[in-house]
């Protein structure tokens, strides 16, 4: 049995609450039956990216290091960006949820090998985590805290990986995201820098400004920020957040506090780096799509260029669809995550040898909160709790039976 999950994003707590470990108990009590229905000699979980969050950090905040820093610079106390990620990681282990949650996965293992199935975690690298392959030493300390096993802590984690058995293939999906690629894994990408020094700035900055008692509700609702999907949403999500203000000036001040920070951002070098002055490109994009303004109405933000882009970026299906592994009929399925969305969409079907060859795209979705848009489409948006997860079947395992996906919401 194959059992893939992604973006759990496990942080350290410092910006945005990390998951409930009540999910990872659920999860692995349902995979103890599931393994047992199917008689399952063996059970593989795979980490599908995004799983330990090294971006969302207010650790970063302490000194200009960030994720695209060079090896040799340093802080006022002579850390340099290793150094900052070991801490991050560090952070996240300690995390007394996070090791509630990982326990519950460790336990599940211990009960399977009583029963005689052997259980297996794999880790795929998302644009969350996408650190930890940088430095070996963080990579020791990840394998052990999810116990991977016997995995070569000297190897980086794959990006990508193909089930024969399973006929299965799968990735994160960052990689067609142009927020949060850059070219080559080992890399930053604008994503980080958006979160690092918009998101995670934001609900502190606008405590500091307006104190913490002048709207303690608002303040709290804030800090929802970063379930926001796609972030260029964020600003309507503002707007949305602040109509419940108490009072018109705190509103306006949220605001303001919020195009300060996004006018920071854009002279940030990196950001600078990522501007072709002789073209249209994606930072033009962010100067339009991210500042909050007075003079473009809901309709006329919803149709900037870049908002466009996105939304069409976050359906992955043609992305699947044109994957070698499915082209040449050695896949049947293919599992992205990153969009945060579960999806399902039947790809195509190929006769073959007198087999009818089914092809799948399936999006694992993600284990947080998501704030989504009402379907008016105005700066309303709500919110619940998430958790998917996809299992798939070898032949004999669920007789006919090739995968089960367990889909659920909290509200």
């Amino acid at each position: 049995m194959l059992v893939l999950i992604s973006d759990l994003h496990l942080t350290d707590g410092s910006s945005g609450e990390t998951i409930n470990c009540g999910a990872f108990e659920k999860f692995t009590l349902c995979l103890e039956g599931m393994a047992e229905k199917a008689q399952a000699n063996n059970v593989e979980v795979v980490f599908l990216g995004d799983i330990l969050d090294l971006i969302r950090s207010d650790y970063w905040l302490k000194s200009k290091i960030r994720p695209w820093s060079r090896e040799e610079e340093r802080d006022n106390e002579g850390k340099t960006l290793k150094e900052y990620t070991l801490e991050i990681v560090k952070r996240i282990r300690e995390n007394g949820t996070n090791l509630k949650s990982i326990n519950y996965l460790k336990d599940f293992k211990g009960r399977m090998k009583e029963k005689g199935i052997a259980v297996r975690f794999t880790y795929l690298i998302g644009n969350h985590d996408w650190l930890i392959n940088r430095y070996d030493e963080v990579r020791v300390g990840v394998t052990r805290f999810l116990d991977l096993g016997e995995y070569n802590e000297n190897v980086p984690f794959r990006t990508s990986a193909f089930w024969e058995g399973y006929q299965v293939f799968a990735r994160h999906g960052d990689i067609f995201d142009p927020f949060n690629f850059d070219g080559q894994r080992d890399d930053s990408s604008l994503g980080d820098a958006i979160v690092i020094d918009l998101v995670n700035k934001f609900s502190k900055s606008v405590e500091d400004e307006i104190g913490c008692y002048q709207d303690p509700n608002l303040i709290y609702n804030l800090k929802e920020i970063d379930n926001v999907r796609p972030l260029i949403d964020i600003p309507l999500w503002i707007q949305g957040v602040c109509q419940r203000a108490k009072s018109k000036e705190i509103a306006e001040k949220v605001k303001e506090v919020w195009n300060n920070l996004v006018d920071d951002f854009l002279k940030i070098d990196f950001v600078q780096r990522h501007d072709r002055s002789w073209q249209i490109d994606i930072v033009d994009g962010l100067q339009l799509g991210l500042k909050i303004s007075k003079y473009l109405s809901f309709k006329n933000i919803r149709n900037l260029p870049l908002r466009k882009l996105v939304k069409e970026e976050d359906d992955y299906k043609d992305k699947a669809l044109n994957e070698e592994y499915l082209q040449k009929n050695k896949a049947k399925f293919v599992v992205y995550g990153h969009t945060h969305n579960y999806t399902m969409v039947p790809l195509d079907l190929v006769l073959r040898e007198e087999e009818v060859f089914q092809k799948i795209y399936f999006n694992t979705g993600t284990w947080r909160k998501v704030q989504v848009q009402t379907f008016k489409k105005d700066q309303k948006f709500l919110s619940w709790s998430v958790m998917t997860f996809i299992a798939f079947y070898l032949e004999g395992e669920r007789k006919d039976k090739q995968f089960e996906i367990w889909n659920g919401a909290l509200g």
